[in-house]
């Protein structure tokens, strides 16, 4: 079994301030580290996505078959997806626009063009 890690885990790992560099690919995570001098496209490349889910860019910078190939020397686990997901609530303050009592919608009802609200 791969050893399986959290989002917040592999954020830690983006490659600033001497920490290595890992990435999420389809779910799985790689330390590119070492990979970082000899990336073709640039070290700079792959350090955008330090830490991040990198899924997206690999597939639309069109890699080879070989370097999907090449992707398994740096794996070193996967993705915990049984962990659930939490969401934070802002911390801005900013309350909701209150909903018609009528309709439901954020925004109050509009009047029609004769005058009268057909809502």
């Amino acid at each position: 079994m791969s050893q399986l890690y959290e989002l917040s885990e592999v954020a830690q790992q983006n490659g600033k301030n001497g920490k290595p560099c890992w990435l999420i690919i389809k779910g799985n995570v790689y330390d590119v580290t070492k990979f970082l001098g000899e990336h073709p496209g640039g070290g700079e490349a792959l350090l955008e996505y330090g830490g991040k889910d990198a899924t997206k860019a690999f597939k639309q910078a069109g890699h080879s078959s070989d370097a999907e190939k090449d992707l398994k020397n740096y794996k070193i686990g996967e993705i915990n997806s049984a962990a659930p997901i939490q969401v934070q609530p802002t911390s801005n303050g900013a309350a909701k626009p209150a909903a018609n009592t009528i309709s439901g919608d954020p925004e109050p009802a509009k009047k029609s063009s004769s005058g009268f609200c057909c809502c």
